[in-house]
């Protein structure tokens, strides 16, 4: 384990996600006096959904290449979905509420370890590594399958 990141809640981005569509328990959440840690895991799943969800709520659709053409071509309408998320991390980062940990070799080796000890996907196994690597004994969490890591503390 490297730099201790104890007393931080690691934040996945089902609470992230949705926190920006309003849920309340979400918001109780981040907007309570935790710090948080994210890894590059978080930031790429809250980065596609949101983007995800401007295309539907632009299109009243979703289809994959549709939206990756769509953002090929700059598509703004779609594209601020990556301003609003880095808006987000610029308000926890500037009120001191936010540390961005690193996925390093010693990480992603300990992730395969986890993924086939409790049998999860490869970004959850990801989560779970850093967790560990830095200390980490509690994830806000809307997924249930953290709960199978019996050293990590969910919540709500």
């Amino acid at each position: 384990m490297t730099t201790s990141q104890k007393g931080v809640i690691f934040l996945d981005s089902s609470v992230i996600l949705r926190y920006f569509l309003g849920d309340s328990t979400a918001k109780d959440i981040i907007e309570g006096s935790s710090r948080f840690a994210i890894n590059v895991i978080v930031f790429s799943e809250v980065s596609f959904n949101l983007l995800k969800l401007l295309y539907i709520e632009k299109y009243r659709g979703y289809r994959f290449y549709d939206m990756k053409s769509s953002l090929s071509m700059l598509n703004y309408d779609i594209l601020k979905g990556y301003k609003i998320f880095n808006s987000f991390l610029d308000e926890l980062s500037n009120e001191d509420r936010l540390v961005f940990l690193p996925i390093t070799m010693e990480v992603v080796k300990e992730a395969s370890e986890i993924a086939i000890k409790y049998g999860l996907l490869p970004n959850d196994s990801l989560i779970v590594a850093t967790c560990r690597h830095y200390g980490i004994d509690t994830i806000a969490t809307f997924d249930e399958d953290f709960k199978r890591i019996p050293w990590l503390k969910v919540i709500p």
